[in-house]
């Protein structure tokens, strides 16, 4: 699974090498592969990581809040709602401002989920109309099947300006905060001069669970790649 690697890569600022990448074998050994990639970043163990991006999104947020600074401050905290800290009808610019001005990757916002059904669906019956036409053959299978990929390809770019959601990872201010992390860690931890063993711990952990679809407490250090995180 090449995305998983690429990920790493990104976020920690290092090299996986075909040749190294075979000897880890546990979610351990990839631990103290990426500790020992970044020994020049892990430094300042008495440092937060994770406080210091939490405080600097949340300044963010402050400043470019409708309501005055001082009248939210007290309301934003790690277990604030995202859907509360960001106003929907200005979400999505917001959001690609933060990005912008924080010079970090932010994920994705989602569709509502009766846009992503009206799409499929719209998909759907396009493929089905196109094969009906043409009749029952090879050629008619493969047009239905680019109608159906062109169709979802259209419905995608222009439902892109709905897409203000956030994921069920990223739904409050603490999985935010976490999720930026995971795909801004070599970045982040040369701006804030912070970047302890327990912050590539936890960074790896995230893109772990995001990448291989598995419950974070499943990620322990004695945690088999294959056989017990399905990494294939």
């Amino acid at each position: 699974m090449c995305e998983l690697v690429l990920e790493l890569e990104e976020s920690f600022g290092i090299e996986i090498p075909d040749d190294q990448a075979s000897d880890i074998v546990t979610v351990g050994d990839l631990y103290a592969f990426v500790l020992l990639a970044t020994a020049g970043r892990t430094r300042n163990p008495e440092a937060c990581l994770s406080a210091r991006v939490f405080r600097s999104l949340r300044r963010h947020l402050l400043l470019h809040s409708s309501d005055s600074p001082s009248s939210i401050a007290g309301r934003l905290s790690p277990s604030t709602p995202l859907l509360q800290a960001l106003p929907g009808s200005k979400r999505r610019e917001a959001w690609e401002r933060m990005a912008d001005e924080l010079l970090i990757r932010l994920p994705p916002l989602c569709r509502p989920r009766y846009v992503t059904f009206i799409g499929f669906a719209l998909s759907l019956s396009t493929s089905t109309a196109c094969y009906l036409t043409l009749g029952s053959s090879t050629f008619s299978t493969l047009v239905s099947a680019g109608c159906f990929v062109l169709t979802a390809s259209l419905v995608f770019a222009a439902t892109r300006p709905l897409a203000t959601l956030p994921d069920a990872s990223f739904d409050t201010l603490r999985g935010l905060t976490e999720q930026v992390l995971a795909r801004n860690a070599a970045k982040l931890a040369d701006r804030h001069d912070a970047f302890s063993h327990r912050d590539v711990w936890t960074i790896l952990t995230l893109i772990l669970s995001d990448q291989l679809g598995v419950d974070r407490n499943k990620i322990t250090p004695n945690a088999h790649l294959i056989r017990d995180l399905g990494y294939e």
